[in-house]
């Protein structure tokens, strides 16, 4: 995760990479239809349908990941790679591709939606085999949504984000009328459900596997996806092997390895040496080099993911504090030292250019003025205060930490900075009694191409970036924000939707100021130029798919 708190985001090539950092990629909002969740009775279709069958061709596909902990669980976020091999190793009711931004049928054959928009019933797909051999029915997907939904679920593992729990909290009930029909009825209309459903929190295990592994299916974990689990080192690495029976057809690769490459020399030099087949974390500081090298392929996508400095307002109380260290920050600086000019500069705050919602009325917010930030740094009786900051040690968040720290310096603050590792830098997000968390770089990946998914899910005073990391949810008013939010979800694609996105992003800056915005980038995405056929849209969403890749 960078993040990987509710409301989430997808993979992709080209244009279309909107939604996880796809609420952070994707190149648009979910669509009218099946995106929004008009009646209908939808049938399979697109990126996950039946033209996907894969055919034997044998070798590894080896991806370099930020870390791991060789906890691979869809309810407990901890590193970006450990998720990336829960999409492989699992799949949902519904698909967001990244190659298009709109839901369509995964597990669940097809759907219907009631008129007054609060009952799906999901009609799954027959003979879907789990890796245990096991059969998909109703009482997987019960298990598996079931415990993102119950914070007291016996088979979740301590601390579980639960990236479904904002779905969960506004479901009413979930019950499965047959072996082969789920019903899902909700409190109130929810156009975002489906794509919610796609998410990485939304993928389906083997009921089995959660009875026989409880709290501890995240090192055992079973799914229906292209890729079975085989072994994980934390720290080191993670082994999927090809699954015959996966109901697209068995992945051209034998084995997929995800390893864990953190030293930016090191990634360069394994993707020229093949050592490394693939990556979305390639260095922004080799683009120009790698362009020039006729063994790799650099894949241009869209910018889709948000550069962000989240504040604590329980360690830094004053508004006008708040204002004067975004008002302080050089985004540019940033752009052109952290991101080598690769991304584009935040004119439309939470929501990055390739999103459907980007309005660049809204560049104000994100504009440096040093004087203004002296100003109300002496008006706060803030001269001289301590701030701690802290940034994941990886890719480019030491360069933005350096830069937004000496920022701070120059407008009268003592920045003491920490570099953290990548592998536990989210569960630090997570403590409001670190000692760092005063200020916090992090990013906002698109998982579900949709506007909620990034505004809905930061601006949200309840959710885990509102309430968990930056407290907003302490302040006057903030749980107004809600109402305005849940509004805005439910509007149809278009300007009135963009309007509603919009109003509420300059209240949640201009009242509270939790989140400063420094850039918008895509994840450099690089592969050794014989792999073909990935999912790059996908990918530079760290959404992993796969299942045609070839080597």
């Amino acid at each position: 995760m960078p993040d990987q708190s509710a409301g989430s985001s997808s993979p992709g090539s080209a244009p279309s990479t909107a939604s996880r950092r796809t609420m952070l990629r994707g190149a648009g909002l979910l669509g009218v239809g099946v995106g929004f969740g008009l009646p209908a009775l939808l049938s399979a279709c697109g990126a996950a349908a039946d033209d996907a069958k894969g055919s034997s061709k044998g070798g590894t596909l080896t991806l370099a990941i930020d870390a791991t902990s060789a906890a691979n669980d869809p309810s407990f976020y901890t590193s970006l790679g450990d998720w990336m091999a829960v999409d492989c190793i699992c799949r949902g009711l519904t698909f967001i591709s990244f190659e298009t931004n709109e839901p369509t049928p995964d597990l669940a054959k097809s759907w219907t939606i009631s008129d007054d928009q609060l009952t799906y019933t999901f009609a799954l797909r027959e003979d879907v085999k789990f890796h245990d051999g096991t059969t998909l029915t109703s009482a997987d997907v019960l298990a598996s949504l079931g415990r993102q939904f119950d914070e007291k679920d016996k088979t979740l593992p301590k601390g579980a984000t639960r990236p479904l729990s904002d779905l969960g909290a506004n479901v009413a009930s979930l019950t499965a009328p047959d072996d082969m029909t789920v019903k899902m009825v909700l409190k109130k209309p929810d156009r975002t459900t489906l794509g919610q459903l796609s998410d990485i929190g939304g993928r389906i295990i083997s009921k089995a596997a959660l009875k026989k592994y409880g709290a501890e299916i995240g090192k055992h974990l079973v799914g229906t996806g292209p890729f079975a689990f085989s072994a994980a080192t934390s720290g080191q690495s993670i082994t999927l092997t090809a699954f015959d029976d996966f109901r697209l057809g068995r992945p051209p690769v034998d084995r997929l390895v995800l390893r864990q490459v953190q030293d930016p020399s090191t990634i360069v030099s394994s993707l020229l040496s093949g050592d490394i087949s693939a990556t979305q974390f390639t260095p922004y500081s080799a683009a120009a080099q790698l362009r020039k090298d006729d063994s790799v392929t650099v894949y241009k996508t869209p910018y889709n993911a948000n550069a962000i400095l989240m504040i604590d307002a329980r360690r830094v109380p004053e508004l006008k504090v708040r204002q004067a260290i975004n008002l302080a920050i050089d985004r540019k600086s940033i752009l052109d030292q952290a991101f080598y000019g690769v991304g584009a500069l935040p004119t439309g705050y939470a929501i990055p250019p390739a999103q459907s919602g980007y309005d660049t009325s809204l560049a104000d917010l994100s504009t440096q003025d040093a004087a203004k930030a002296k100003q109300l740094v002496a008006e706060a009786g803030a001269g001289g205060r301590r701030i701690r900051l802290m940034a994941a040690s990886d890719s480019w968040h030491p360069k933005a930490a350096q830069i937004v720290a000496q920022n701070l310096t120059d407008v009268g603050f003592k920045v003491v900075t920490t570099s953290v590792d990548p592998a536990t830098y989210f569960t630090r997000l997570l403590d409001g009694k670190d000692d760092y968390h005063d200020l916090m770089i992090w990013e906002r990946n698109t998982y579900v191409p949709d506007a909620n998914d990034m505004v809905g899910a930061m601006a949200s005073p309840t959710g885990l970036y509102g309430a968990t990391i930056t407290g907003m949810d302490t302040l006057k008013d903030a749980a107004s924000l809600q109402a305005e939010l849940d509004t805005a979800k439910n509007l149809p694609l278009g300007a009135q939707r963009t309007a509603a996105y919009t109003k509420i992003q300059r209240r949640w800056a201009e009242d509270y100021m939790v989140l400063s915005m420094l850039a918008c980038f895509a994840n450099l995405v690089v592969s050794g130029s014989h792999v073909k056929h990935m999912n790059t849209a996908a990918l530079a969403n760290h959404r992993c798919y796969m299942e045609k890749a070839s080597v």
